[in-house]
């Protein structure tokens, strides 16, 4: 599947939606299943936009900051155990869900302690 999406006037991601299953795929298994709805990473799909000009009209600041949100969706495409910068080309939907619960969770931690408080 691929990810579609938007980037919002201030960077971050927009009307994100999946592409690519039809319902009619035929699956067996849950193993089966999970293989049919893996997500392709956005960030191939951003890069080559790129090199095909997508992007020229939109200010260097503008464009930092969409790489700097791509970079951050891109790490969530990493198994267990990986470096956060071994990014997979595509990831399997509960691999996905895993890694984001661990980054809210890390993201939560972080901001608490730029608050000074924990509560």
């Amino acid at each position: 599947m691929k990810m579609m999406y938007c980037f919002n006037d201030d960077t971050s991601l927009d009307q994100v939606m999946f592409d690519g299953l039809t319902g009619r795929e035929y699956v067996t298994s849950t193993e089966d299943a999970l293989n049919v709805m893996k997500i392709k990473n956005p960030a191939m799909d951003f890069c080559a936009d790129a090199k095909a000009g997508v992007y020229d009209d939109v200010s260097d600041e503008a464009y930092q900051q969409m790489l700097q949100t791509i970079k951050c969706v891109k790490n969530l495409w990493h198994c267990p155990g990986d470096p956060e910068d071994s990014a997979k080309p595509e990831m399997s939907v509960l691999m996905l869900l895993a890694n984001a619960i661990e980054l809210v969770s890390r993201q939560e931690v972080e901001l608490r302690k730029y608050r000074g408080r924990y509560d």
